[in-house]
């Protein structure tokens, strides 16, 4: 894969797991990229080989340290789990 095709499949799932994370509403009514950062941290993550566990810890480290929102640590678990499973389609 050259290097265009790389830039366009990570916009291509950038984009999809914005969605994603959107979905959750962690703030309502919040701008669209307002969890950009996180996103990029994620795919980061799983462009390297990160399992469930380690997404689960990096969304619960940042949605309580960076974003300053108060989450259970079973909520990251669970959208932890919905990356992978969407990851693991791609």
């Amino acid at each position: 894969m050259n290097k265009d095709e790389l830039k366009k499949e990570f916009k291509e799932n950038f984009r999809a797991l914005q969605k994603i994370i959107n979905s959750w509403e962690l703030i309502p009514g919040s701008p669209s990229d307002e969890f950009d950062a996180l996103n990029h941290k994620i795919l980061s993550h799983l462009y390297k080989g990160s399992d469930t566990d380690k997404i689960s810890d990096v969304l619960y480290s940042e949605i309580v340290v960076f974003y300053g929102l108060d989450i259970e640590k079973e909520e990251t678990e669970k959208f932890a789990s919905e990356i992978s499973e969407w990851w693991n389609q791609l």
